[in-house]
């Protein structure tokens, strides 16, 4: 049902920050062509069939250190997770511990250190890379606005990486998306309509409520926010969209407003929220927002840099398969009851999503979902 990530260049995308300004109306059309059906199966497949749970097959590959490993990601059909390895040691000790192991080329290290050459080295508008872990590659991805000696200056970046990076020509265009208050719904500040990502708290104040968006949402000169009614819900008390980063903070401020710790999902029906974890690569997860609504994908991607096509610059991001559009700014991802990310871009042509984890919003706020 779901499109994988594939290295081949027969892939279209078009990436969108969707944050851009919108009119304050939301938009009722219907879900854009080829967006999952909602009949999707339950986002709990995470869950594994013998072997180490996600976090468990990661603190394995962490022990075993960055240069023995190259990262993990989920075998959809065997329902366990997989842990690349360089060598025969390491392999014995992840199947000893129930999990798969796989032969590869690169370790993290090697790989990290490609990628952060590109991050230093680059910021060509309209690429995106990062590490692909079941590729085991560093992988760039440029778009049909990058030029022709851009293209081959980036190529000629990586020619003496050998295999262990490539380049690749995509089209689209590479943009941002934004445009009872429950994740996913719309909220407007006069400048730029987005939609709302999750509730929070203070871990020390829990009777201090928040609303988590994307940061380029907030960092606008509109700080009071209204939902789609007209509504009062708060107003903006921070956003970050340096160093990479990608996420803001509304304070929840209307007593008259309920703010659930909800998310939209499947059918007019909402899906609590009660933790926070990081994607893993491969498993099914679900997205929300004003103009999309609710969808469902693949995580194919993590830790990814975008450039932007306006300039903006974004760091460690999640890549899902969902169909986004512009106003889904901020909305939320998750699996189940877990919270994920928050919605920064799309390549709307191809319905691939790019998403702020939600973790290091939570950290940087001292806030949790609950």
């Amino acid at each position: 049902m779901f499109r994988k990530f594939p290295l081949t260049t027969k892939t279209l995308v078009t990436v969108s920050l969707l944050g851009s300004a919108l009119a304050a109306t939301p938009n009722a059309s219907a879900q854009p062509d080829g967006a999952p059906a909602q009949s999707v199966r339950p986002v709990h497949d995470v869950a594994v069939a013998g072997g180490p749970s996600g976090d468990a097959a990661q603190r394995l590959a962490d022990r075993l250190g960055r240069s023995h490993t190259a990262g993990i990601y989920l075998d959809r059909a065997q329902r366990r997770f997989v842990i690349t390895v360089t060598d025969e040691k390491a392999a014995a000790a992840v199947k000893a511990a129930g999990a798969i192991p796989r032969r590869v080329a690169y370790d993290t290290a090697r790989l990290e250190s490609i990628k952060k050459r590109l991050d230093t080295g680059f910021s060509t508008p309209g690429t995106m890379w990062g590490v692909d872990v079941p590729a085991n590659q560093v992988v760039v991805r440029a778009d049909s606005t990058v030029g022709k000696r851009e293209f081959a200056a980036l190529k000629r970046f990586l020619t003496p990486f050998g295999k262990a990076a490539r380049v690749l020509r995509i089209g689209g265009k590479t943009e941002r998306t934004a445009g009872a208050i429950n994740g996913g719904d719309f909220i407007d500040n006069g400048v730029v309509s987005c939609s709302y990502g999750f509730t929070v708290r203070k871990k020390t104040d829990p009777d201090y409520k928040a609303i988590l968006t994307a940061g380029h949402c907030t960092n606008t000169s509109g700080t009071d926010w209204t939902k789609s009614d007209g509504t009062y819900i708060g107003y903006t008390t921070g956003h970050n969209v340096a160093n990479g980063n990608d996420f803001g903070l509304i304070r929840a401020y209307n007593a008259d407003v309920t703010y659930y710790g909800n998310v939209e999902a499947a059918n007019g029906n909402s899906q609590d929220i009660t933790y926070s974890r990081d994607s893993r690569i491969y498993e099914t997860v679900c997205s929300t927002g004003f103009r999309s609504h609710y969808g469902c994908g693949e995580l194919g991607l993590k830790n990814q840099t975008v450039n932007y096509t306006d300039g903006m610059t974004v760091t460690g991001m999640d890549v899902a398969n969902i169909c986004r559009n512009h106003g889904d700014s901020g909305g939320p991802l998750y699996a189940g009851d877990a919270a994920l990310g928050l919605q920064s871009g799309a390549d709307i042509e191809a319905c691939y999503s790019y998403f702020q984890p939600v973790n290091e919003a939570l950290a940087w706020y001292g806030m949790e979902v609950f």
